[in-house]
């Protein structure tokens, strides 16, 4: 029984990386632009120019920015799994998991701002890509798994409606090239605040929850 209440109490800790994750990338992307002399805006320019080749500190923002959130991204979805043993979380811990993946693989391959159809562009367009959609498609499942599963009861019912962040997302582009009405850096952002709302939210929850049940 002991070991049982360790194992748990172990797990409820890592959880933590879930906000540990939000707020890394959140004090990346202010940080970094922050120092920028070159005329970057949040509004006008894409996340991934922070790290692109030839940009300043292009290192330490993938590194800050999108490798060690995509690490942390599983740490949470492997806290989740020991947590909730499940078919279910099984699913739902994949997805999550194959985001952090796409997350690294973006940090890993920083963007060619003078060559857009390179390999290494090409690859950190479909690392960013992927992650969000991995992490659209997971919700499905984490919404049971932290309402059911885990106790993060009021997350767990909001959590399959996250998909619109996505939704807005998109919506914001398509305006943006067909009326250039809006400003593209932030449509861009608006899918970031949602994945990372997402894993501040769960992360946290799930570590209240558990410290409730030792309690």
């Amino acid at each position: 029984m002991q070991n049982e209440a360790d194992r748990r109490s172990h797990w409820k800790k890592l959880a933590l990386a879930g906000p540990l994750a939000s707020l890394l990338f959140v004090s990346s992307l202010i940080g970094f632009a922050a120092m920028r002399s070159d005329g970057y805006t949040h509004g006008t320019k894409a996340v991934s120019e922070l790290g692109a080749i030839g940009a300043p500190m292009a290192l330490a923002f993938n590194l800050l920015g999108f490798i060690l959130p995509g690490i942390l991204i599983m740490v949470l979805s492997l806290t989740i799994l020991n947590l909730a043993p499940a078919k279910t979380s099984r699913i739902a811990v994949s997805l999550l998991m194959l985001s952090g993946i796409a997350l690294i693989v973006a940090g890993v391959f920083p963007v060619d701002m003078s060559n857009r159809t390179s390999f290494t562009s090409t690859a950190h367009a479909v690392g960013a890509m992927s992650s969000g959609l991995f992490w659209v498609l997971s919700l499905g499942w984490l919404g049971s798994v932290l309402k059911k599963r885990l106790g993060v009861t009021v997350l767990g019912r909001l959590t399959p409606w996250f998909w619109l962040f996505l939704v807005a997302n998109i919506g914001w582009q398509i305006a943006w090239q067909t009326t250039g009405a809006v400003l593209p850096g932030w449509g861009q952002r608006i899918g970031f605040a949602g994945y990372f709302l997402w894993s501040f939210w769960a992360g946290t929850g799930i570590f209240l929850s558990q410290q409730r049940i030792a309690e």
